[in-house]
C-alpha cells in the first residue's frame, strides 16, 4: 500500500537513479523502427538550471518519452556548449579572486585552467536536468561538447568548405565592438536599450567663417572623425550649400557638404554629420561617396590623438569636455532632451562601439537563399506557424556574419601565416604571437587543422596561427549533424539525420535556428530538422523578464525541492501556449502539486479495494452500465485529443485534456458512481474497469509527469497484467476518433441535471448530509425515460431521497426552479430552509446587484469612456454588465419561487 501522503523527494531520487542505472534512455540504430530525434539546445557549461531551461527541457522530455512509447526509436542527444565569451568572463572572474589575470597566465596556461574547470564543473547543468526527469543518456561516451575532438573536426571541415566556396572571407567592415570584452560581436549578440539622452545642435561654419550648417547628434564626441556633412538632394534648404566646404569645429579641418538621398530631411536639421569610422549608416554612405575613414575612438574605448587634446580620455569624459569647448567657441547652438536606442553587449551589458575592423565574415546571401526556399516549401515547418513569415523576412535581410572573436576560449580559426611570405601584413605582439593581420597589406592565409610542416609557397617553417577564435554560434550551427560524427559518414548520421524537431525559445530563432538551417543545407544537402517548435520566455507574474537586478527570479530547483518535479513540469507544460511568454508564479506550482496529489490519492483509493494476492484484473467487462460506457468513451476521446495535440506540438492542450479527464470526469463523476459497486460481491467487474482506465491514464500522463506515474504504476503492475519493467517500455494507449456511442450525450444530460440540483443546494447552503425531494419534468419522453432509468445516479450524487419523474408535473409551492436543457427541475424548499430569512438575504443581494448593474450601465452610456478607455477595459465592463444582469434576473426568479 502506498504511504498516506505523497513525498516526491525519495520517489524522484529512487527513479532517477534506477532509470540511469538501467540505461533506460539509450538509443541505437534500429532499421526496423522509425527514428524520432531531438538534439538538445546545448546549455552553456557556465550555466545553472533556470526556468527557461526547465521549460525547454520539460517540453523536449515529454516529446521524447511520448514518441518512444508510440514505438519509435526516440533519441534525445545530450551535450553542452563551450560558451565562448560567457565562459571566458567566468574564468576571468575566478582569476581575479586569485589575484591574477589571463594576460599574466598567458594563453596556453589560461586554456589549461579553463579545460580543468570544464572537467570539474562542465556537467553540473546536465546533472540538474536529471533531477528534472529528463530522458537523457548522460553516459560519459554519449555526451557531446561543442569543443570536443569530434566537434573540432566538424568545425574545421565547415570552415574549409566555406573557404573553398569563397563563402568565408576576411575583410574590413563596420563591426560591433565590445570594449569591455575586447572582441567583435555579431549583430544578434547586441541588445537594444532605450536611453534618456540629449540631442545637441552644433554649428559647422563655412570655411570662410560665415554661417554654415547646423547638425544634430546624440554623440558629439564622434564629430572629431566627421569627413562630410550630407543633405537630401530634395531638401531646398541646402541647395546652395552642396559642394562647399565646412570648418569642422575643434579640429581645424574642413569637410565637404554632399548630397545623399538616404538622408532623412525630418531628423534634426536635415543636415547629417557623416562619421564613417563610428556609425554603420555613415560607413555605408562613406563607401558610396569614397569618404576617408578617421577613427577617433580606440578599441579600448578611449579617444585617439585626433586631436591630441582629448587623447586617452574615456568617451564620457571626452564628451563632457568637447561640449564645454563647443560652447566656449559658440558652436553649440542648443540641446534638447531625446530618447533613443543604444547598443549593448548581451554578455557584459556595456555599450557597444561601432568600429571599422578587419575580421572574418561569412557571406550570408548565398547561404540564406536555399534556406528561404526550404522554408517556403515547408521542408521546415514552424509551430506556431506565425513564425514562418518573420523568419523568411529576416533571412532575406541578413548581413554578412562576423565570425571572428578576439578571445582565447573557443575554436581557434584554422588559418596560418608564414612569417616570411606574409611579413608585410603581420604585426607581432610582445609575447611572440600575432597582434594584427592585414590581408590588404599582404597577409596570405594557409587553411589547416593543425600546424603545417612548412609554407606551401616558400617552404619556410615559421608559421603562426590566427589568434582569433570563431563565434560560439559557428560550432552551434553545426550541432544537428556534428553530434552524429560529421564529416565522417557514420551509421548514426545516416539513420538519425535529419532530426525530427527542434524545441527552443523564439528568442534564439535568428541567432541559432536560422544558422542551423543554412548550415544543414550547405554541408549536408538537407534541412537539419523537419519541425521547429518555438516556445515563449518564462517571465514573472507581472510579465517582466526574470533577472537578478529585479530580484524576481524563481529558482526551478527550489520549486522542485518544495513542490516536486512533476508539479513544476505540469505547471510549465500547461502554460506553454503557442510561443507566448509565460507569466509564472509560485502559486501556479501549488496547482500542479494539487494535481499530483489527486493522481496519488486516486491510486490509493483503488489500492484499498484490491485483493492482497496480486493477479491481473484490468479489463473491460461485458454488459456495461451507462456510466461505464461513458467513461470508456471519454477515455478514448481524451487519448485521441492527446494524439492530435502532440502531433501539433500543442502541449498545453495535451496535458489539459488529461487533467480535465482525470479530475473532472474520472474522479468527480465516475469514481463517485463506482463507489457503491465496490461494496458489492460483483466489485471485481468495477475494479477491472477502474484499473483499465486509470492504468491507461497513468501511461498517457507519464511523458509529462514521469515520477509520480512510475511510482504508482510500479505498485499496480501485477493487477494491470503488465510485464514491462518501466512505463517508458509500455505502449502509449490509443484512443478512438469516434466510438459511435451515445453514452457521452446521455451522461451529459444526467450530469447537467445533477449539477443544477447541486447549484441550488449550494445557493441555499443546504447541508451535504440533508437529502431533499425533487421533481423532473419535460416534454421529451425519451429524455424522461433516460432520467427514470438512471435516477439512482441523480439520487446519489445530488443527495435526493424522493425523485418524481414525469411529463406535465406541476410546480409545487415554495419550490425553486432550475433549467437543464429540455428539463424543468423543481426542488421544494419549504421545511428545508428558513423562507423568511432567505427572502431577506435575497432582497439585500438583489439591491447590491442592482447597484452594480447601474454603475456598469452608466459607464457604458458614457461616450467619453467608450472613446478613451482601452478596448480591453470596455470589453471587461460589458461582460461584467451581462453577468450581473443574469445573476440579478436569476435571484428575482428565485424570490418569486419563494413568495
Amino acid at each position: 500500500m502506498l504511504p498516506k501522503v505523497y513525498d516526491p523527494k525519495p520517489v524522484e531520487t529512487k527513479w532517477s537513479e534506477v532509470w540511469q542505472n538501467e540505461k533506460l534512455f539509450i538509443s541505437a540504430v534500429a532499421r526496423d523502427k522509425k527514428p524520432f530525434v531531438i538534439v538538445i539546445p546545448p546549455p552553456n557549461i557556465t550555466g545553472a538550471l533556470h526556468m527557461g531551461h526547465a521549460l525547454d527541457n520539460a517540453l523536449q522530455d515529454s516529446l521524447v518519452r511520448y514518441e518512444r512509447m508510440t514505438g519509435k526509436e526516440a533519441y534525445w542527444v545530450p551535450g553542452t556548449d563551450h560558451g565562448g565569451i560567457a565562459t571566458q568572463i567566468v574564468m576571468e572572474k575566478i582569476l581575479k579572486t586569485e589575484g591574477t589575470t589571463k594576460e599574466e597566465l598567458g594563453r596556453e596556461k589560461f586554456l589549461e585552467r579553463t579545460w580543468a574547470w570544464y572537467d570539474e564543473c562542465g556537467d553540473v547543468i546536465l546533472n540538474q536536468l536529471k533531477k528534472l526527469g529528463c530522458a537523457l543518456d548522460t553516459g560519459k561516451d554519449n555526451v557531446r561538447f561543442t569543443m570536443d575532438e569530434k566537434r573540432a573536426k566538424s568545425v574545421f571541415e565547415a570552415f574549409r568548405n566555406l573557404w573553398e566556396k569563397k563563402l568565408i572571407y576576411r575583410g574590413e567592415r563596420m563591426i560591433n565592438w565590445c570594449t569591455h570584452c575586447g572582441t567583435a560581436l555579431s549583430d544578434i549578440e547586441v541588445e537594444y536599450e532605450e536611453e534618456k539622452s540629449k540631442l545637441w545642435h552644433i554649428h559647422y561654419p563655412l570655411e570662410d567663417g560665415s554661417r554654415g550648417v547646423v547638425v544634430a547628434t546624440t554623440r558629439p564626441e564622434t564629430m572629431l572623425g566627421d569627413t562630410a556633412v550630407a543633405v537630401n538632394p530634395d531638401d531646398e534648404r541646402y541647395t546652395t550649400m552642396v559642394g562647399k566646404r565646412l570648418l569642422l569645429p575643434l579640429t581645424g579641418r574642413t569637410i565637404p557638404v554632399i548630397y545623399d538621398s538616404e538622408v532623412d530631411k525630418a531628423f534634426g536639421t536635415g543636415a547629417v554629420k557623416i562619421t564613417p569610422a563610428h556609425d554603420p549608416v555613415d560607413f555605408a554612405l562613406g563607401q558610396r561617396h569614397g569618404l576617408p575613414i578617421m577613427q577617433v575612438i580606440s578599441f579600448e574605448g578611449r579617444m585617439t590623438a585626433v586631436p591630441e587634446k582629448y587623447a586617452g580620455k574615456s568617451v564620457q569624459a571626452a564628451r563632457k569636455e568637447i561640449l564645454e569647448d563647443l560652447k566656449a567657441g559658440e558652436f553649440l547652438e542648443k540641446e534638447e532632451h531625446y530618447r533613443h536606442s543604444i547598443n549593448k553587449c548581451d554578455r557584459c551589458h556595456q555599450n557597444i562601439e561601432p568600429l571599422v575592423s578587419e575580421q572574418w565574415f561569412v557571406k550570408m546571401k548565398d547561404l540564406s537563399a536555399p534556406a528561404i526556399a526550404a522554408v517556403e516549401k515547408d521542408e521546415v515547418k514552424f509551430y506556431p506557424s506565425s513564425w514562418k513569415k518573420p523568419f523568411i523576412e529576416w533571412l532575406k535581410n541578413m548581413q554578412d556574419w562576423c565570425v571572428s572573436r578576439q578571445i582565447w576560449w573557443g575554436h581557434r580559426i584554422p588559418v596560418w601565416y608564414c612569417r616570411d611570405c606574409s611579413a608585410a601584413g603581420l604585426k607581432m605582439s610582445g609575447q611572440g604571437g600575432l597582434s594584427r593581420i592585414s590581408f590588404k597589406e599582404g597577409a596570405k592565409p594557409i587553411i589547416s587543422f593543425t600546424k603545417p610542416e612548412k609554407c606551401p609557397d616558400c617552404g619556410g617553417s615559421g608559421l603562426l596561427q590566427d589568434p582569433d577564435v570563431l563565434d560560439t554560434w559557428f560550432s552551434s550551427a553545426l550541432w544537428p549533424f556534428s553530434v552524429f560524427g560529421w564529416p565522417d559518414r557514420t551509421e548514426e548520421l545516416e539513420y538519425y539525420y535529419p532530426t525530427s524537431v527542434l524545441v527552443t525559445g523564439y528568442d534564439i530563432l535568428y541567432i541559432w535556428v536560422a544558422r542551423m538551417v543554412m548550415s544543414g543545407i550547405e554541408h549536408m544537402g538537407r534541412v537539419p530538422f523537419r519541425d521547429v517548435y518555438l516556445h515563449g520566455i518564462v517571465r514573472d507574474k507581472r510579465g517582466r523578464k526574470m533577472s537578478k537586478s529585479l530580484g524576481n527570479g524563481i529558482d526551478p530547483l527550489a520549486m522542485m525541492e518544495k513542490y516536486g518535479t512533476d508539479a513544476m513540469r505540469f505547471t510549465l507544460l500547461s502554460q506553454a501556449i503557442g510561443g507566448k511568454d509565460i507569466p509564472f508564479s509560485e502559486e501556479d506550482v501549488v496547482g500542479g502539486r494539487n494535481f499530483v496529489n489527486k493522481i496519488y490519492n486516486v491510486s490509493r483509493f483503488i489500492q484499498m479495494h484490491l485483493p492482497e494476492a496480486p493477479r491481473p484484473m484490468a479489463s473491460v467487462p461485458e454488459n456495461l452500465e451507462l456510466a461505464d460506457e461513458w467513461i470508456l468513451e471519454r477515455y478514448h476521446k481524451t487519448l485521441e485529443e492527446v494524439r492530435i495535440s502532440m502531433a501539433d506540438y500543442d502541449m498545453p492542450a495535451a496535458v489539459g485534456a488529461l487533467y480535465s479527464f482525470l479530475w473532472d470526469e474520472f474522479c468527480d463523476w465516475y469514481l463517485e458512481l463506482a463507489k457503491p459497486r465496490l461494496e458489492t460481491a460483483d466489485k471485481d467487474r468495477t475494479l477491472g474497469l477502474l484499473l483499465h482506465v486509470f492504468g491507461g491514464t497513468l501511461k498517457a500522463l507519464h511523458p509529462f509527469m514521469p515520477y509520480v506515474t512510475e511510482e504508482i504504476f510500479s505498485g499496480l503492475k501485477p493487477y494491470l497484467g503488465s510485464d514491462k519493467p518501466f512505463l517508458l517500455k509500455e505502449a502509449y494507449p490509443r484512443g478512438a476518433k469516434n466510438s459511435g456511442g451515445t453514452a457521452d450525450a446521455e451522461m451529459r444530460k444526467l450530469m447537467s441535471i445533477i449539477t443544477q440540483m447541486r447549484i441550488v443546494r449550494a445557493q441555499f447552503e443546504i447541508s451535504p448530509t440533508r437529502h431533499v425531494s425533487a421533481l423532473v419534468t419535460s416534454a421529451d419522453e425519451t429524455g424522461l425515460e433516460l432520467v427514470q432509468k438512471h435516477q439512482d445516479y441523480i439520487k446519489r450524487l445530488a443527495k435526493v431521497e424522493k425523485l418524481d419523474i414525469a411529463a406535465g408535473l406541476a410546480k409545487p409551492s415554495h419550490a425553486v426552479t432550475a433549467l437543464s436543457g429540455a428539463f424543468n427541475i423543481y426542488i421544494p424548499v419549504d421545511g428545508v430552509i428558513d423562507l423568511d430569512k432567505e427572502r431577506g438575504r435575497l432582497a439585500k443581494e438583489i439591491e447590491k446587484l442592482a447597484a452594480e448593474l447601474a454603475v456598469s450601465e452608466e459607464l457604458l452610456k458614457n461616450g467619453n469612456f467608450i472613446s478613451h478607455a482601452p478596448r480591453e477595459e470596455v470589453e471587461k465592463i460589458t461582460l461584467r454588465r451581462t453577468d450581473t444582469e443574469g445573476r440579478l434576473n436569476r435571484l428575482k426568479e428565485i424570490t418569486k419561487d419563494l413568495s
